[in-house]
């Protein structure tokens, strides 16, 4: 299934993973956009009682910080056991790796996080974080 915002596209997959992507022609996430696609991923996360992962796609755009903290400061719902992001960017990886690092030390009890170069192996490696957890 998929559903479009007016920034993002969501899809459900097996309604256990939610992929988000900003669309192909936005220019500039904006804060209204951001609450607006956060609003529908809740609602796709409360539609069944099934653990969930949410795979996010790093686009190369300039992100607001204001829209960052929408996503960011929002806790993580009840039923997500992991988060996936994906970026075919070397450098956006490695900077979200660090970013990473430095979230892990002050969000001891967050669920685990990681950072992909492909859809794919982020798909691969929710499943399987899934398939281990009730």
């Amino acid at each position: 299934m998929e559903w479009k915002t007016t920034e993002f596209v969501i899809q459900f997959l097996d309604e256990r993973i939610l992929i988000m992507k900003s669309k192909e022609d936005l220019n500039r996430a904006t804060k209204e956009g951001a609450v607006e696609c956060l609003k529908k991923m809740m609602e796709l996360t409360n539609s069944n009682t099934n653990s969930k992962a949410i795979i996010t796609h790093v686009g190369s755009l300039y992100v607001r910080k204001n829209v960052m903290r929408v996503f960011s400061d929002e806790p993580t719902h009840e039923t997500v056991r992991c988060t996936a992001l994906v970026s075919p960017s070397f450098i956006a990886r490695n900077m979200a790796g660090v970013f990473l690092k430095m979230r892990a030390r002050f969000a001891a009890n967050d669920v685990p996080i990681q950072i992909w170069g492909t859809e794919e192996e982020a798909i691969e490696w929710v499943r399987s974080i899934l398939d281990s957890t009730p």
